[in-house]
């Protein structure tokens, strides 16, 4: 079977990832909730992660009709924490998530940030290697989850260089910029600058973002509320009707065929019949995923062997050195035989 299924399109199936950033009470978590519960009207399936202080979240219960499902996430804020949070709510059926906020695992105990001030690299760009990579796991945790984000950055202004009235170079504050992984913004469906009151702007100079069907839901300076929401999940079509387990067993599936054809093979074979039924649409995909992990790790074997000949060739009578600078070279090879400077 094809790992693809080609089909007509339609919206059907399509998850949003909202961003709303900003500064401080610019109306952030309350309008993620209002928006929230216009996308999905069960407030046993909407819910709020929060990260903040004094568990703040709680605050709103009253002003969201029904209120919301909510799990508060303590330091340290690693990518990995991040993570079994969102797949704590998947697995209560919460389809629709607000993340308040995601600067934590950035800047915050655990995040990224602190990762790189307490690597032992030399090199700068090495320090960040590791700490991106696990920031990108949590990046990918966000896009297979199944879910209708909102996330919730802080937002920062850094100064910039401008002019005074005479001329002189001074530091001034720049535009309003989110404290997340910049790379975000290119997955996301929209990006709104809160600027107050529960106002936005998804216009591009303001650093928002928004595709042109959706602009007549997100007018720039209106306020959000619930029947934005309620307008996006029309646009969209439906909700997923798939269960918490289901999901969760499909996101299970997807990061253990990442480990090769024999880890997802003792996966599947443990699994259900319901289970099995569960990922059947995505198995041709899974397997195939599965066959790409293992080539690829027996290419990165076969380039480190390759490596490890040159290496060799380029100096194969390399031993210690003789004074005056002559090298010895070696009594025996690696399978014992005597070397070209051993005795015959």
């Amino acid at each position: 079977m094809p790992i693809l299924n080609i089909a007509p399109v339609k919206r059907n199936g399509m998850k949003l990832l909202i961003s709303l950033f900003g500064m401080s009470e610019t109306g952030k978590t309350y309008s993620a909730l209002k928006l929230a519960a216009g996308i999905e009207p069960d407030p046993m399936k909407r819910g709020l992660l929060d990260t903040e202080g004094g568990e703040r979240g709680r605050a709103y219960v009253d002003a969201i009709d029904g209120g919301y499902m909510y799990g508060s996430l303590t330091p340290p804020f690693t990518p990995e924490r991040y993570a079994e949070a969102l797949m704590d709510f998947v697995t209560a059926g919460v389809t629709t998530l607000v993340v308040d906020s995601v600067s934590h695992v950035w800047m915050a105990e655990g995040g990224v940030l602190e990762m790189v001030e307490q690597a032992t690299n030399k090199n700068e760009q090495a320090k960040w290697e590791k700490p991106k990579r696990r920031l990108g796991k949590l990046t990918n945790k966000w896009l297979s989850c199944g879910l209708h984000l909102i996330l919730c950055s802080r937002g920062k202004q850094p100064l910039i260089e401008g002019r005074s009235p005479d001329g002189r170079k001074i530091l001034v504050p720049g535009p309003v910029v989110p404290i997340q992984e910049k790379s975000l913004k290119f997955d996301l469906t929209i990006m709104a600058h809160m600027m107050g009151d529960g106002r936005f702007s998804v216009e591009k100079s303001e650093g928002g973002k928004c595709p042109g069907p959706l602009r007549d839901i997100f007018a720039s300076g209106e306020l959000m509320n619930e029947d934005m929401g309620r307008r996006l999940i029309r646009w969209i079509g439906e909700q997923d009707s798939r269960s918490g387990v289901t999901r969760a067993i499909q996101i299970e599936a997807k990061e253990i065929a990442a480990n090769g054809v024999e880890a997802y093979r003792q996966f599947f074979t443990a699994l259900t019949v319901d289970q099995r039924a569960a990922l059947l649409p995505q198995h041709d995909n899974l397997k195939s995923m599965a066959a790409a992990a293992d080539a690829e790790r027996q290419r990165l074997e076969d380039e480190a062997k390759e490596e490890a000949t040159e290496g060799d060739l380029k100096d194969p009578f390399a031993g210690p050195a003789l004074p005056g600078g002559i090298q010895m070279p070696p009594t025996t090879t690696d399978d014992g035989w005597p070397g070209p400077g051993g005795d015959a």
